[in-house]
């Protein structure tokens, strides 16, 4: 949703392919484009090799105060945020039972089943290597509540989050938190985030402004 909601703002013309097997991209993992015939992956990556090579301006006129402002709110909700939100899509048993059900089209016939459940045993691991795993379900939450009562703070009346016009880090916060605010899960921090307006209202203009 980052990326895709970048390449909306800068204008850039693309095909989007869905691509299911992760050990074909260059990082092995989504997303990643082919670029003149190059596979490039990491979003953040991507972005900024399309800015130098179609000349985007999203950013310009922001003042190194602005700069430093995104650049902070990009990795709060990229490394922290994200990681909140993974449990809650394939840890919290109702985000579980909401990725199970869209995925199982994409999983093989009979195995899916146990394919799921050894993904969904992959992602506990590494998110208790990363250290947000190793806490009591609550306190996830607490931690997810506390980045988007943060940002609705922020935003307060702001339409965006530096300017009157989204920047690049507003794709990359938007790409984030839409899937709590718009997808069905019923799990703590989802549910949460749809009670909040500045939030709701901050993921409704940048739909509107993207996708129509």
């Amino acid at each position: 949703m980052k990326l895709l909601s970048w390449l909306r703002l800068a204008g850039i013309p693309y095909e989007q392919v869905t691509e299911n097997d992760t050990r074909k991209a260059p990082k092995k993992k989504n997303p990643w484009v082919e670029l003149d015939g190059e596979a490039i992956g990491d979003s953040e990556i991507i972005i900024d090799v399309l800015t130098c090579k179609h000349g985007v301006t999203l950013d310009d006129g922001l003042s190194p105060e602005q700069h430093a402002i995104g650049h902070a709110w990009r990795r709060s909700f990229e490394e922290h945020f994200h990681q909140a939100l993974e449990w809650e899509l394939l840890v919290h048993e109702a985000g579980a039972a909401h990725m199970r059900a869209y995925l199982r089209p994409f999983l093989p016939p009979v195995i899916g089943g146990a394919v799921f459940r050894m993904m969904r045993g992959q992602m506990a691991k590494q998110l208790y290597a990363r250290g947000i795993g190793r806490h009591a379900p609550a306190i996830i939450a607490a931690k997810g509540k506390a980045d988007l009562d943060a940002l609705a703070a922020f935003l307060g009346d702001r339409p965006y989050l530096l300017t009157d016009r989204p920047t690049s880090y507003d794709a990359a916060v938007f790409g984030l938190i839409c899937p709590v605010v718009y997808w069905s899960m019923q799990t703590p921090i989802a549910q949460y985030a749809r009670t909040i307006a500045p939030v709701k209202a901050y993921c409704d203009r940048m739909k509107a402004r993207c996708f129509g």
